[in-house]
């Protein structure tokens, strides 16, 4: 499983790999994943809320994000589906890579 993650994560890597905006929703979903599984983590006792909370939290960020430049800022933007693939992207790698070695 984890062989599978990382094959997908650098696939989505490799398809924009000059993209800066690709990598700040990387970034993002990286820091707000752990963020929130550490807040998950004080609060309570719930293994489910523990693992799955944090991953439902940043793809909510992800898509409030694309909702933000679609309705609020230039006309031009766009949703992109792409950049919350991203943002889930860096919530996987948190939850796959750093929390479950615990």
């Amino acid at each position: 499983m984890k062989y599978t993650i990382a094959l997908i994560l650098s696939l989505l890597l490799m398809q924009n790999f000059v993209s800066k905006d690709k990598a700040y929703h990387f970034a993002a979903g990286y820091v707000f994943t752990h963020a929130t599984n550490s807040v998950a983590v004080t609060w309570t006792d719930n293994e489910k809320v523990i693992k799955y909370g944090p991953l439902i939290a940043c793809i909510a960020l992800g898509v409030g994000k694309e909702l933000i430049d679609k309705y609020d800022s230039d006309p031009k933007s766009t949703f992109e589906w792409l950049d919350i693939a991203y943002t889930f992207g860096g919530g996987v790698t948190v939850i796959s890579v750093d929390i479950n070695k615990r």
